[in-house]
């Protein structure tokens, strides 16, 4: 049941981030379908099956869909349970005969899950016009985007979750959550630039991801998809040892 209260409560987000979504992906896939890269633009030439496919995954999915799956995800993970202290019903949610770990994992599954059915809706929406648009449906690779897109998004919305309960407010949580993932972007870039530093980059992860779809890249980062999913799920496990020595 408290799933679907889950879901009761967090389905206006769900919906306009759907939305978005499908309205980003549906405005830039077809000009990057017909028309390719910003240079094949300027040469007005034709860009072939394959350069339509590999140019709307990068952009479309790696760009925007990346852009826009972090978003949401800091956005739901706003609305989850950092809300119930905020609404003060946390007391009573934590007086049923369950225990407190059930209300922080039903709570974050189901903010995980309309995160998976937003990135699947915006990579079968890509993938159905470039169909569409090409006359062929170019490469199965595309539905990695997938993976990349929903785990990139379990991290931005598993921080936001944490933090929500850490300050046991969602609306002070969403703020943390978006410094910490703006420096969390921004510091890998600047260390591998300034002082050829590599760190682990959730954008990367992402961008690397899309670009396997496009085929632009030929192996799979297997060890870093490993690396994220564990991160988006330890915020969780932070959040239950948070929530089972809270004094509600």
């Amino acid at each position: 049941m408290y799933f679907w209260k889950c879901w009761r409560e967090t389905r206006a987000q769900f919906i306009a981030g759907l939305v978005v979504f499908v309205a980003v992906c549906s405005f830039f896939t077809i000009p990057v379908a017909k028309f390719g890269s910003p240079e094949m633009m300027k040469t007005g030439v034709s860009p072939s099956v394959a350069q339509a496919w590999s140019s709307a995954i990068r952009m479309v999915l790696g760009g925007w869909g990346g852009t826009l799956i972090l978003i949401c995800g800091l956005v739901l993970g706003s609305a989850g349970l950092g809300k119930e202290f905020d609404k003060q019903t946390v007391g009573f949610l934590f007086t049923r005969p369950r225990r407190r770990r059930y209300w922080v994992w039903v709570g974050w599954s189901a903010g995980v899950f309309e995160l998976a059915i937003i990135a699947l809706v915006g990579v079968g929406l890509t993938s159905g016009l470039l169909t569409f648009l090409t006359g062929h449906f170019y490469t199965w690779r595309v539905l990695a985007a997938f993976l990349g897109l929903t785990v990139g998004g379990a991290v931005s919305y598993s921080l936001t979750y944490f933090m929500a309960v850490v300050t046991r407010s969602g609306l002070q949580g969403l703020g943390y959550a978006m410094g910490i993932l703006f420096v969390a972007i921004l510091v890998p870039g600047m260390t591998a630039h300034f002082w050829r530093i590599y760190l682990p980059s959730l954008w990367d992860f992402m961008d690397t991801t899309c670009e396997w779809a496009a085929a632009v890249v030929s192996s799979f980062p297997f060890s870093v998809l490993i690396l994220w999913s564990i991160v988006a799920l330890a915020f969780p496990l932070a959040a239950q040892a948070l929530v089972e020595r809270a004094d509600v």
